[in-house]
């Protein structure tokens, strides 16, 4: 008899919904446990292209996702005078087949929860311990409840509560390393928002059919402004602060949450120039206080994403600096290569279970790795404002080669990891694509079985 594992997600952010999506397609059987009485999806706008889209495609939600985004071709960086400072090309059609797509992040979330079954997701579910055990491995929540499955992901974030119990145990055993027991590097905090539907006479760009992605640096200061259109006549936004490397009084006056928070850093940045010819007051007038929110940036690459019958993904292995969502793109990534070595067991053994997960990892550190890095200078671009990180912009803005960003952009786009339990979305662009994991299980030809 083939193996029929049971799956339990603790977090139902994008990342835990996303394999939730894909085990559903396999047939796998899984349960969606979430802390929070009711899931309110931060951030204001993602960027998604051709390393993700292709997986929509398998899933049949690609052109649910156009329908909720618009295309992007380009970002435009100006200084606090809003003086154009130059231009990144960001038109990944023609070479890898898609476009980079705009769109609200809980619009994403709302698409990847009306695939789930309601009777999947447990809220209020607050997991306080875990312990494998002959059966497999259980979680025991705040409420007394008790659940076993085969295999535990931890896709519950940054600070994630699976991970926080599982160093525990290795750190006890003496296996966790060194590394992985250091704090998260507190490198930047923001205030994000998206605003009401505007009138397109007063926001003309609003009337075009691609995205516009603007950054504005604030004069002489550490903050910086992003404005992305999407669709329904709205404008996300994302204003940053970078913080001091060797500050901690600075590190924890900006730490501070809450309603009171939020309004004293909106009151605080209302003269600020945001792009269109606005300020950010201009902005926050017409943004519900219901979809603003103060979030802390943090970074880091841990080394530990499995053991046993336990695995992470998204921000509870890797947390990523800001780059339009990449963070939630690298959780569906990771998402992706998981559902693949979790539908390839054959046995429901913890030694079957664990090589399993340890391929995963193998699969997925090398590209995490390489997208931590690009997350950083990326950040570089978009808000670095120390002299070092001027200069790297400056060379990048006015006098790097088109064709050295195309060949970055390439090597970029070649990474589209898809579901290999499924009929693969076939080459739509001009790059060769890195060649997929083939299943155990299955074996299909890229070039014949195709959706």
């Amino acid at each position: 008899m083939e193996a029929n594992p049971t799956v339990l997600i603790v977090g139902a952010g994008i990342g835990g919904l996303f394999l939730a999506n894909l085990l559903q397609h396999a047939g796998i059987d899984y349960e969606i446990f979430e802390r929070s009485a009711q899931v309110k999806p931060l951030g204001s706008a993602m960027v998604a292209g051709p390393n993700i889209l292709p997986v929509f495609s398998q899933l049949g939600l690609l052109k649910q996702m156009e329908k909720i985004s618009k295309p992007l071709k380009c970002l435009n960086v100006y200084n606090g005078s809003l003086d154009k400072l130059g231009t990144v090309e960001a038109n990944t059609k023609e070479r890898a087949g898609y476009y980079s797509l705009v769109f609200a992040r809980k619009n994403l979330y709302a698409l990847l929860l009306s695939q789930i079954p309601p009777h999947k997701i447990h809220l209020s579910k607050k997991i306080l311990s875990m312990q494998e055990i002959e059966e497999g491995v259980a979680i025991h929540c705040s409420d007394k409840s008790r659940f076993v499955g085969d295999i535990l992901v931890g896709a519950d974030g940054a600070y994630s509560g699976v991970r926080q119990s599982l160093y525990r145990q290795l750190a006890a055993a003496k296996l966790l390393p060194k590394e992985d027991e250091e704090d998260l590097s507190m490198r930047y905090t923001c205030l994000v928002g998206t605003t009401e539907s505007l009138d397109p006479e007063v926001y003309p760009y609003l009337g075009d059919d691609f995205a516009h992605f603007e950054i504005v640096l604030a004069k002489n200061s550490s903050e910086s402004v992003a404005c992305f259109t999407i669709p329904d006549n709205k404008i996300c936004w994302l204003y940053t602060v970078q913080l001091s490397a060797n500050s901690p009084d600075e590190r924890f006056s900006n730490s501070e949450w809450g309603p009171e928070a939020t309004q004293a850093m909106c009151d605080k940045i209302r003269h600020i120039k945001a792009p269109f010819g606005r300020t950010m007051g201009d902005l926050i007038d017409v943004t519900p206080k219901d979809s603003l929110s103060k979030v802390m940036l943090e970074e880091k690459l841990f080394q530990t994403w499995h053991h046993g019958r336990t695995v992470l993904i998204g921000d509870a292995c890797h947390k990523m600096l800001p780059s339009a969502g990449q963070g939630a793109i690298n959780a569906m990534q990771d998402a992706t290569i998981l559902a693949n070595c979790i539908n390839d067991i054959k046995r429901l053994d913890r030694d079957s279970i664990s090589a399993h997960l340890k391929d995963y990892q193998d699969q997925r550190y090398q590209f995490a790795k390489i997208q931590f890095e690009t997350s950083k200078r990326f950040a570089v671009i978009m808000g670095g404002q120390t002299w070092s990180e001027a200069l790297i912009r400056k060379v990048v803005l006015a006098y790097m080669p088109k064709s050295l960003n195309r060949r970055r952009q390439d090597k970029t786009c070649a990474y589209q990891p898809q579901a290999n339990f499924l009929k693969l979305a076939p080459e739509r662009g001009e790059i060769e694509t890195l060649p997929q994991v083939p299943s155990k299980r299955y074996s299909f030809n890229a070039n014949i079985n195709t959706v």
